[in-house]
């Protein structure tokens, strides 16, 4: 049916960050591709989660669908989401890396999950995207010394390290969860038109997308490998998969089908994709 198909779409569109920078941290990209690469999966992650739940809305009955509407609405999760997690990040900066008021600095790790709770609750509250805030948090926190905040550097490793331990657990539970989702049965029934599915989104609408946007972009001036290079970079991940997760334990239309889907473009994406990228980027010439 076209509403599960557009389901389907809205919880596999994104990319992943969660997968791209640890890539990234291991292969040396020119600097301006990695963190356009990145910073694109970050956003389009809460934009994808924001889409999902809001075409569920509509397809449960829940809610009508007007593109007016969709789009005030999309507009307002963002900008509450956004404006919970620089409150929040600067709150929290404020506490651990000010130069006079760090009074929580030896509890940086502890004041950072509370507070990235606190914002992602805070904006869920105001009926506005969880995620959205807590990706701001990330960015607002990650850029403490653009607001003057600075850390020692033994505190700021504790803190760092904290932080990429949390989101490999996370991770880990995010693809047991969606692991334990998948219908082998449903694989098999569907395992060609998934890999179409797949296949579509890497070498069509990725493409399709990449080169729309880049190239009316005449300040950047992107070059014709730059652009071939963010093309192949589409990594399918962590909140594709945690979508598909939280639309099983709703029992969402097509749900199954879907986490079945959304296994295999998680699988093919990161062992065709992820594997390949540095093999690209020296093809391309973009090692840095």
């Amino acid at each position: 049916p076209v509403a599960v198909a557009l389901l389907l779409g809205a919880v596999i569109a994104s990319t992943d960050p969660a997968t791209l920078v640890p890539v990234f941290r291991q292969i040396k990209i020119k600097e301006r591709v990695a963190q356009t690469v990145m910073s694109e999966s970050a956003f389009n992650d809460a934009t994808g989660a924001i889409l999902t739940f809001t075409l569920l809305a509509v397809i449960t009955g829940s809610g009508e669908f007007s593109v007016g509407a969709a789009l005030k609405d999309l507009f307002w999760q963002s900008l509450i989401g956004i404006g919970a997690g620089v409150l929040l990040g600067y709150a929290a900066a404020f506490v651990i890396a000010h130069e006079r008021y760090d009074f929580l600095v030896e509890y940086a790790p502890l004041v950072t999950l509370m507070a990235v709770m606190g914002a992602y609750l805070a904006a869920d509250n105001l009926q506005a995207s969880g995620f959205m805030a807590v990706f701001v948090f990330g960015i607002v926190l990650g850029n403490k010394d653009v607001f003057g905040f600075r850390m020692e550097d033994a505190e700021a490793k504790q803190l760092d390290d904290f932080v990429l331990i949390t989101a490999f657990v996370m991770r880990v539970f995010i693809f047991v969860l969606l692991g334990s989702q998948v219908d082998f049965a449903l694989i098999r029934e569907h395992w060609a038109g998934a890999l179409a599915i797949v296949a579509v989104f890497m070498l069509v609408a990725r493409p399709i997308t990449v080169f729309a946007c880049a190239l009316p972009d005449r300040r950047a001036r992107w070059t014709f490998k730059e652009m071939l290079f963010m093309c192949w970079t589409r990594e399918t991940g962590v909140i594709p998969g945690a979508l598909a997760g939280m639309l099983v334990g709703m029992n969402a239309p097509g749900a199954k089908l879907i986490a079945s889907v959304t296994f295999i473009a998680i699988l093919l994406t990161i062992l065709v994709q992820a594997t390949t990228t540095r093999w690209l980027a020296k093809k391309l010439d973009l090692l840095a």
